[in-house]
């Protein structure tokens, strides 16, 4: 606790005759109570002082304190943001590496396609051209059966009219 200030001016000493002194008795007790109040009112300002410095320092100490938990739980927080952060990053470059990997496979198989249309492409010509090749060899041995048949039928009538102009005597 602060020490305390007592004022070293006394009241001042006057002699106490007669109704002086009844004067001088009550001045006395005037500047008394005067110092008194005086006295108060010095302690209480300074009680008054000590006690917001006490307070500014308990509160400073709570902001202190309070600083230094929220620093540690901002820089908790930021930590788990770096983490979930680098959580993320590694997750994307997986699925990048995936992806990639995926679409080299894809290429491959579209490559691969490419190369057995080009094989498929020549392949299907030969099988047009034979097809059709065949195709007129049929109609060629259609026209000469026909033809056969044509020239079978023709030889029966032309043997049919011989046998009808012949006269078999009897």
């Amino acid at each position: 606790m602060p020490e305390r200030r007592v004022s070293s001016v006394g009241p001042p000493s006057r002699s106490l005759s007669g109704d002086e002194g009844d004067m001088d008795l009550k001045d006395s007790q005037g500047t008394s109570d005067d110092h008194n109040e005086e006295t108060f009112a010095a302690i209480a300002a300074e009680f008054k002082a000590t006690w917001e410095k006490k307070l500014r320092g308990r509160d400073n100490k709570m902001i202190q304190t309070t600083q230094k938990e929220l620093n540690l739980a901002l820089q908790n927080k930021e930590t788990e943001i770096a983490n979930v952060i680098n959580d993320m990053e590694t997750l994307h470059q997986d699925f990048l590496k995936q992806y990639a990997i995926l679409e080299d496979k894809k290429r491959k198989i579209t490559a691969a396609i490419a190369e057995a249309q080009e094989e498929l492409i020549p392949l299907a010509i030969k099988r047009h051209q034979a097809i059709i090749s065949l195709g007129h060899e049929v109609e060629n041995g259609q026209l000469e059966g026909m033809a056969l048949i044509k020239g079978a039928c023709e030889s029966t009538r032309d043997v049919a009219q011989e046998l009808g102009t012949l006269h078999f005597d009897s």
